[in-house]
């Protein structure tokens, strides 16, 4: 490739990282203090940090972040403790000032009385009266009486939380439970309190709350038009130089396509891969089930259409599970995919080869049914102490143990070893920027940035840890998979005859450039209220922007894969017919639901009243399943094609299983996730954010019809889509094709 490619490619990465290390730096430093004690007017201690962070620890310990969330990050059905409690705590204080100086309730008050504490309140909690020199937090009366009549609240709330869908003394030690409400506690104290020498609070005023005078500053509205103004500037410059340089993208500059799924003999390393993709589509619709039962704790809290099943699977691990394997059975998918591809294209089969392949399929195997075992230990508390390492990490997304986490990133480092070794005669002879050198370090950038989610442990201030928790949910998915993946298909192009390698390399430089350019920094769209610096929303919001520019040029590129596969004027007969439309699906998904969906939840005034709500659900749902879930499962369908009997195989059931999945996902957006998103959005411009995650919103009539009107894309999505999968990999496991003995 051009020296200027590869100089462009190298710019993209020097500034972003060095950037997103610059955030890290900052949000280190300015995270918001966790004092060595809290003491009352008189000096005496109320509790210390110790404190805080053991009920951090409880938060994690029993799955909190999957039940209810801090900061606004974690579910979406159970509280915001932070705000619940930053509310709670200011209606407690009002009362208190309310008696003392008029005699009567908060509530009793004429409008203008009312106004004048509420000011008098702001001013009080605003100030930010924490002595660093002596690492010592002063609380007023108000706090400390709003904090003593608090705890009994939530100790009630986990030892009977029959509202969370948790079963009865869920938290069985009252400590741990009076521990989480100190954690709560300094949580809303973050909330409230400004930044030393700013006018506006850790968290950048989140949540909305009026009764303490949070609402969006300057700075949220100044960097929305920013962003407005990155975005339509970036889709200008980027259409200008597709218009300038019309070869770029997806060119048919390739010879004539070879079809060769027919006369196709796997090697043995590539037979071995099948139970990879058995497991996929095992997960797949085991994730989806535990996906169904999450979503009707919101309408039947004690259990699942009458049988008390939260005992046993509590809301906390019906999420954590679903969100657990949303991320294994795409990544198997993906990791199987590039062991397949890798063999096909290089023609090689190293000695011993399907041995690593079934140890590493053991390996996934091991650690998919330790964590999700170790994480139902932890939240019932039978691991002690070594809850983190073996049990419930507690952080969404990365639920599983460190233990499994660290045997996770061992695997993806062999499974990386594997590929090398199957692509190593294509690397000889060819320049390092070349195509077979690109996905070697897709390969290897997979599990290095997979491992930047250990950077934390228990103890790690919430705002740190939760830092380096994007980089793997982000940087990692939306980043790298998204790299690796491009370039997969590019190979997957390529190796068929539809382009040359320079199209497919000048398609894996562009996807660097714009993927990169703006996924990078854009983390930062993430950081917005999690008490991380002013700088952090700046710069996430302005370039985060910029990751709509590609998706918006995705629904251009996605007509010429059909354009690249013409045979004989039918793209029907060509035998990866369906995994092409689920890459076309990709392209749809990519720019609704990462694109459309991801920038209406990214511009920081619309993020400050929707974070948190179903609007982030709806975005997470599209993204994840519409793009990496497509592509996961055209990952499955294109190399199961060619280790699958021709007689074997149902071009009928795939089809099905196509356009269920995508009419079943779009159902539950369109008659569920969405629409709720929007009315919580404004309850939570009218009330408060708490009022939108309470317990009386999320149960009213109108929020619970959507949720009942989601079974119908769930049904469709998982009796429809996933459910012919499975059955057509399932059959395919009894006709594979016998293997060819590598020469």
């Amino acid at each position: 490739m051009n020296w200027k490619w590869k100089l462009s490619v190298l710019f993209v990465l020097i500034a972003g990282f060095s950037t997103l290390i610059f955030m890290g730096h900052e949000t280190s430093t300015q995270a918001p203090p966790i004092p060595g004690r809290v003491v009352d007017t008189a000096g005496n201690t109320v509790f210390t940090g110790e404190d805080i962070l053991a009920g951090q620890g409880v938060f994690q310990k029993y799955g909190l972040m999957d039940v209810g969330s801090i900061f606004g990050h974690g579910a979406y059905n159970g509280p915001d403790f932070s705000a619940d409690y930053l509310h709670r705590a200011a209606e407690l204080n009002l009362d208190q000032l309310s008696q003392a100086k008029y005699f009567k309730k908060f509530a009793s008050l004429d409008v203008e009385s009312k106004a004048q504490l509420k000011s008098l309140l702001t001013t009080d909690l605003k100030l930010n009266r924490y002595d660093a020199a002596a690492n010592v937090l002063p609380w007023t009366r108000g706090q400390v009486n709003a904090y003593n009549q608090l705890i009994p609240y939530y100790d009630g709330l986990f030892a009977s939380p029959e509202k969370l869908a948790l079963p009865a003394d869920y938290i069985k030690d009252k400590n741990e439970r009076l521990q989480l409400t100190r954690f709560f506690a300094w949580s809303a104290w973050v909330c409230s309190t400004n930044r030393p020498g700013k006018d506006y609070t850790y968290t950048n005023n989140w949540p909305p709350e009026t009764l303490v005078g949070n609402g969006p500053n300057m700075h949220i509205f100044f960097w929305s038009a920013m962003s407005l103004i990155m975005l339509v500037g970036g889709i200008g410059l980027t259409q200008f130089l597709l218009s300038a340089f019309p070869g770029l993208g997806w060119a048919p500059d390739g010879g004539e396509m070879k079809d060769n799924v027919a006369g196709f003999k796997p090697y043995p390393s590539q037979k071995a891969i099948y139970p990879y993709f058995v497991v996929v589509c095992l997960l797949f619709l085991v994730q989806a089930a535990f996906g169904v039962v999450t979503a009707h704790y919101v309408v039947e809290a004690g259990g699942f259409y009458g049988f008390d099943t939260k005992s046993i699977l509590p809301y906390s691990i019906t999420r954590s599970w679903h969100l657990q394997l949303s991320i294994l059975w795409i990544a198997t998918a993906w990791l199987a995919g590039g062991m397949f591809i890798a063999s096909m294209l290089s023609r090689h089969e190293p000695r011993g080869q399907h041995w690593l392949v079934k140890i590493l399929f053991v390996a996934i195997v091991i650690v998919a049914v330790g964590s999700m075992g170790g994480e139902w230990l932890g939240i019932k508390d039978m691991l002690g102490k070594n809850w983190f390492w073996f049990g419930h990490q507690g952080w969404e997304y990365l639920e599983l143990g460190r233990f499994w986490q660290i045997l996770l990133t061992i695997g993806m480092v062999l499974w990386a070893f594997i590929v090398w070794r199957s692509i190593r005669p294509l690397l000889q002879g060819k320049e390092h920027g070349s195509l077979p050198h690109m996905l070697l370090y897709g390969v290897f950038a997979i599990p290095l940035f997979f491992s930047f989610g250990m950077m934390y442990h228990p103890g790690t201030n919430f705002a740190v840890a939760d830092f380096w928790r994007w980089w793997v949910v982000h940087l990692w998915v939306e980043g790298i998979f998204e790299l690796y993946t491009t370039i997969i298909v590019a190979y997957f192009f390529h190796s068929l005859g539809m382009v040359s390698e320079k199209s497919a390399l000048s398609v894996i430089y562009i996807d660097i450039i714009l993927y990169l350019g703006g996924g990078i920094v854009g983390i930062g769209h993430h950081y917005y209220w999690t008490a991380q610096p002013a700088i952090n929303m700046a710069l996430g919001s302005m370039i985060s922007a910029l990751e709509v520019v590609p998706l918006t040029l995705l629904t251009m590129e996605a007509w010429k894969f059909i354009e690249l596969a013409k045979v004989e004027g039918s793209i029907k007969k060509f035998s990866h017919y369906w995994a092409m439309m689920f890459l076309i699906a990709v392209g749809f998904w990519n720019f609704l639901g990462a694109g459309v969906f991801g920038f209406l939840v990214n511009t920081p005034i619309v993020s400050y009243y929707e974070h948190a709500t179903y609007l982030t659900s709806n975005h997470g749902h599209a993204a994840l399943m519409g793009v990496y879930g497509m592509l996961a499962v055209a990952a499955v369908l294109f190399c199961t094609r060619y280790l699958i009997e021709n007689d074997a195989w149902s071009n009928k059931l795939i089809g099905i299983s196509f356009w269920c999945l995508n009419v079943g996902l779009l159902l539950m957006l369109l008659l569920d996730i969405f629409p709720a998103g929007l009315i919580q959005m404004l309850a939570s411009y009218n009330h408060g954010f708490w009022y939108a995650r309470s317990y009386e919103f999320i149960h009213s009539s109108r929020f619970q019809l959507f949720t009942w009107l989601r079974i119908v894309g769930d049904l469709t999505f998982i009796l429809g889509g996933v459910v012919p999968l499975v059955i057509v990999v399932l059959r395919g496991a009894f006709h594979l094709r016998k293997a060819e003995q590598p020469v």
